[in-house]
């Protein structure tokens, strides 16, 4: 039999089958952390800028009944927090193939990758992946739930701080255990600005200054604003990321001085100040 005549019969058989007797099915879902990487481990979190790659089969569909079997799927894959909010935009395909008798047993293979957005919250997600055989007139749903990793924003309902840690230098990723430092060094210090309001567009506007007094409350050094930041994202930015760094004299005397950060909410006209305290031995 010629390979038209195998299509015609392959037609015609699919042509011969009830329309129940195969039911549309999103099957076989994978994580994965980089595109053809394996299975990410039980637990896993993804954390932000990183990417979810996605792979899944679609089984169960019907080809067209022409000398010609083709198949005529679409599918659309949307990402969404804890809260139900889309984390990216939605990502749509199709898959459009010319079969063959020998492709009875062949199932489409869709990858998708996911970029995350920046400074994303601690928790758990959600990928809902549909699928449509126009040929069948069918449809099919899978949920797919997956962790991140990040900031834990629970509770934080107002302008402040968190995880406020001092640092040895500028790209050290550990804390110091104790906030000690000599004359001359620098001082480093990182935190996460949270619990701003978010206008129109999820944009947010934000700005933090600092001031340093000395253990007797004398003000030894005064900055109205270190740093301003504004913006807008598809997905709520829940938190910035603030930096600051002090260059201390050679001749400052020891002893206690604690750093007053002032932070501003532009959006929501809201302020808020906290104290963190080092030394100089």
């Amino acid at each position: 039999m010629t390979r038209a005549g195998a299509r015609a019969t392959f037609a015609l058989l699919l042509a011969a089958m009830p329309l129940g007797a195969q039911s549309l099915a999103v099957v076989a879902p994978l994580l994965a952390q980089y595109d053809g990487g394996p299975s990410i481990p039980a637990g896993f979190g993804y954390g932000s800028g990183e990417s979810i790659h996605l792979t899944f089969d679609v089984a169960g569909f019907r080809p067209s009944a022409d000398d010609d079997p083709k198949t005529d799927l679409v599918w659309e894959c949307a990402v969404f927090d804890a809260a139900g909010l889309s984390l990216t935009a939605p990502k749509k395909g199709a898959v459009k193939v010319e079969l063959a008798a020998e492709d009875k047993k062949w199932r489409p293979r869709v990858r998708v990758e996911f970029p995350l957005p920046e400074a994303i919250a601690a928790g758990g997600g959600e990928i809902r992946i549909s699928a449509v055989d126009r040929v069948a007139k069918q449809s099919a749903e899978l949920k797919v739930p997956f962790r991140t990793r990040g900031l834990s924003l629970d509770g934080v309902d107002s302008l402040r701080a968190l995880r406020f840690r001092f640092l040895r230098a500028e790209d050290s990723a550990d804390p110091l255990t104790v906030a000690a430092y000599r004359p001359g060094d620098t001082v480093w210090a990182r935190f996460e600005l949270a619990g701003y309001k978010l206008g129109p567009s999820n944009s947010f506007h934000v700005s933090y200054g600092l001031e340093v007094f000395r253990a007797n409350g004398e003000s030894l050094f005064k900055q109205e604003e270190a740093a301003n930041e504004s913006g807008q994202s598809f997905y709520p930015r829940r938190y910035v990321f603030g930096v600051l760094s002090l260059q201390l004299t050679k001749d400052l005397a020891l002893g206690e001085y604690t750093i007053l950060l002032r932070l501003k909410d532009h959006s929501g006209n809201a302020t808020a100040e906290s104290k963190h305290s080092f030394r100089v031995e």
